[in-house]
């Protein structure tokens, strides 16, 4: 009575072995790969051992969490011929072996899990097909597309009494996974400070805060904010560095600016030889200097207001329409301010007749009447004022 289960012990073990002869072994798995970059060529390799005959293998990639897969190859023993089911017409992979599938030219949209189902037919009969599966994540790499620095919340006022916080924001685009850490436990970022000249011996507090924003191609957009409080002073000529590293780059991407105060603004008038009644432009176009940030422009006319009745305008074009001849050595200031300093720029315009117009037709507002004559001449006398 004690040999009854090692006997059956026995039968188990005589019938699995029978069992194994008539269905065969086999036995799947892929070898798994490191990261790799968008553009590489990626091998896929699906190891198996049988000792039965081979029907097929498939290749398949699995998407929707794993609720859908997409036939990427097929190899047929039977007729021994490769059967591709990518939607794309150029041909994106290629069978090197039996097992094997090459993808050229890797991309984003690639990422993912990928499965290879190998089957065997049954020893004990041809109609029935024995099948094991191996998998594999490919995990697709991008590096950064780009950096800037830019400012926030610009353009901004400068402030010559109080104290202003202002911010830098280095945007990283493009990169997948976001960019990763480098010193000091920062993310993504590394922020560096350096003074053309030293002016106090204590350094500002900083304060830094990141954001990561995902695309829908799968990259992740990540933006580092840089703030302190403001010192014109020390902070004006600044030279700040943003400095990204990303395992899918084989050095750092790097982006830089300046903090300047705008310094001569250069004023343009056109037309160059206006006439009573027509539309005067004036523009500030460009400075003397490289100037960031990016400054405000407010227009204002000296002891009076402009000529539509408002006490000042912002922009950084001044238009006159319809110009009266009252307008004769009117005074127009341009004040360019950032966080960093201001200046100011005047310019007079000067009015002579126009033969095709009577005199005094024209009205207040510029508008001119059917007849009458005054002659335009417009200069511009330029006074600059800087505030630092």
């Amino acid at each position: 009575m004690r040999a009854a289960p090692s006997l059956r012990r026995c039968l188990c073990l005589l019938l699995a072995a029978i069992l194994d002869l008539a269905c065969g072994y086999l036995t799947v798995n892929i070898e798994p790969l490191p990261p790799v970059v968008a553009g590489d060529a990626v091998t896929l390799k699906c190891n198996f051992k049988t000792d039965g005959r081979m029907r097929e293998i498939v290749w398949y990639r699995v998407t929707d969490g794993g609720t859908i897969k997409q036939k990427i190859f097929t190899f047929d023993a039977m007729f021994s011929t490769n059967y591709s089911h990518m939607e794309n017409y150029r041909k994106r992979e290629d069978l090197v072996y039996q097992s094997t599938v090459r993808l050229p030219e890797v991309r984003i949209s690639d990422n993912g899990p990928y499965e290879c189902h190998v089957g065997i037919y049954d020893r004990a009969t041809r109609e029935k097909v024995v099948l094991a599966s191996g998998n594999i994540f490919l995990n697709v790499m991008a590096p950064p597309t780009s950096i800037e620095v830019v400012a926030a919340d610009t353009p901004a006022p400068f402030s010559r009494y109080q104290a202003q916080n202002f911010t830098l924001v280095c945007i990283v685009s493009g990169g997948k996974p976001a960019p990763m850490p480098t010193t000091e436990n920062i993310p993504e970022t590394v922020v560096s400070r350096e003074f053309p000249r030293w002016v106090h011996s204590a350094e500002p507090t900083y304060f830094l805060h990141h954001s990561r924003t995902p695309s829908s191609d799968g990259t992740v957009e990540v933006r580092a904010l840089l703030t302190w409080t403001l010192n014109p002073q020390i902070d004006n000529e600044a030279l700040f560095s943003c400095e990204v590293k990303h395992p899918a780059l084989s050095m750092p991407m790097q982006a830089e600016v300046t903090l300047v105060a705008p310094k001569g603004p250069k004023i343009v008038m056109t037309p160059s030889r206006a006439r009573v009644g027509d539309t005067v432009r004036i523009l500030v176009h460009g400075f003397q200097n490289e100037v960031f940030p990016e400054p405000m422009f407010t227009w204002t006319r000296v002891g009076s207001r402009l000529l539509d009745g408002s006490a000042e305008f912002d922009g950084k074009e001044l238009v006159l329409e319809r110009v009266p001849a009252e307008l004769n050595g009117s005074m127009y200031r341009c004040t360019a301010q950032n966080p960093l300093g201001s200046t100011d720029t005047h310019t007079r315009l000067i009015v002579f007749e126009n033969p095709n117009i009577p005199r005094g037709t024209e009205d207040s507002n510029g508008s001119i009447g059917p007849t009458g004559a005054r002659l335009t001449l417009v200069l511009a006398l330029t006074v600059i004022l800087e505030l630092t």
